[in-house]
């Protein structure tokens, strides 16, 4: 998915999780409040309950935000999106019983409210994005959102990235141009291929490609230089993966050092706390 359709889509994800936090709020109060013939804990009006709810509103939305929810690489992962749901989901309605308990005024009429919103707020924000993804993939397969990718490389990595992303309708990528060795072009793949990277540089706008992934650097700095300035110019997204396989051999993280990306591959599977509960 390009940047622009990526922040279009957080946008729908940031309008849809709104509504469905107002409706199961509101839901919860009727449930308790009206079909519930039990006493309440404190009497709260429907006006006064809304109005409270839209002032933590912003707030269930930047916890939210802070959590990555509104973040490709978090809703494009379906389990850690759901995690993050139900983190974010216990938070909220521990904010609201924080302040309650503070300020010593009432926003749950009872006890049950809460619980009820607590389980509503995290069930029907999943189905909720499940709904929306279920709804982006089927824009996929109309080519609608897609990133239009040239991958450059001549190495396995070419071969493998190029056979995962070709299934456009699950991956949002459509492999347009391959620029290497005929040997790493995948059997079957749908796509124009480039024995020189320069002669797929100057397609670049007659094939639509807004995305370029390299998998490997070549030994010219200029010819690589070349690349990045051509996906400046044509304001397209650029993507550097290394190909080399002892990058992944282990584990590894990627960080910035001095200003410069770093990917620091460890010697033992134990990084972080693990490496050093195991020298204790």
């Amino acid at each position: 998915m390009p940047t622009g359709n990526s922040k279009l889509y957080s946008l729908v994800l940031l309008i849809a999780d709104i509504l469905v936090l107002l409706g199961v709020f509101s839901l919860a109060y009727i449930v308790r409040v009206q079909y519930d013939s039990r006493p309440l804990l404190t009497p709260v009006y429907a006006t006064d309950y809304i109005l409270t709810f839209l002032t933590f509103l912003p707030f269930w939305l930047i916890i939210f935000a802070a959590l990555g929810l509104y973040n490709r690489h978090t809703y494009n992962r379906r389990l850690v999106e759901w995690s993050k749901i139900a983190l974010g989901s216990f938070i909220g309605i521990l904010v609201i019983i924080g302040w309650e308990y503070v300020s010593g005024e009432h926003f749950f009429p009872a006890r049950l409210v809460a619980f009820y919103a607590l389980i509503g707020s995290f069930s029907f924000l999943l189905v909720e994005r499940e709904i929306l993804r279920t709804a982006r993939d089927i824009l996929y397969k109309f080519n609608i959102g897609i990133r239009r990718v040239l991958i450059i490389g001549n190495s396995d990595a070419t071969r493998d990235i190029a056979e995962n992303l070709s299934h456009t309708a699950r991956s949002g990528y459509q492999i347009v141009a391959l620029a290497g060795p005929a040997k790493f072009v995948p059997v079957g793949l749908h796509a124009q291929h480039f024995t020189n990277v320069e002669s797929a540089l100057k397609s670049i706008k007659s094939l639509g490609i807004n995305t370029i992934i390299q998998t490997d650097l070549y030994d010219s700095d200029e010819r690589n230089q070349r690349i990045l300035g051509a996906a400046q110019s044509h304001h397209i997204d650029y993507n550097f993966i290394p190909g080399e396989p002892e990058f992944y051999t282990g584990k590894n993280t990627v960080d910035v050092f001095l200003g410069y990306p770093m990917i620091t591959v460890s010697q033992t599977p134990l990084i972080g706390w693990g490496a050093i509960a195991k020298e204790v």
